[in-house]
């Protein structure tokens, strides 16, 4: 049986003058099991459940995009949107 992967949702404006966009977040973890690492994010539009990009945080709450093409600014957006859930 395939287990389901938990997560949430925000809801993040990266078009300007486009509406916001939901996307779904799923914490996976970090990736060499070393605990002082940060957990990455696995993030997938809403609508269609393509992932879009892998995003992990340093200390200072800097977003560095894993994989994906999302620009600088967005994974920025929503980085922020995903420090305000985690808070």
């Amino acid at each position: 049986m395939e287990q389901q992967e938990e997560g949430f949702q925000v809801t993040v404006q990266i078009n300007q003058g486009l509406e916001p966009t939901t996307f779904t977040v799923i914490p996976e973890g970090n990736s060499d099991g070393n605990p002082q690492n940060s957990t990455t994010f696995k993030i997938t539009r809403d609508k269609d459940k393509d992932v879009l990009a892998v995003l992990t945080s340093d200390t200072n709450h800097r977003w560095t995009i894993i994989s994906g093409e999302l620009e600088q600014q967005d994974a920025d957006a929503i980085g922020a949107a995903i420090d305000a859930h985690t808070a």
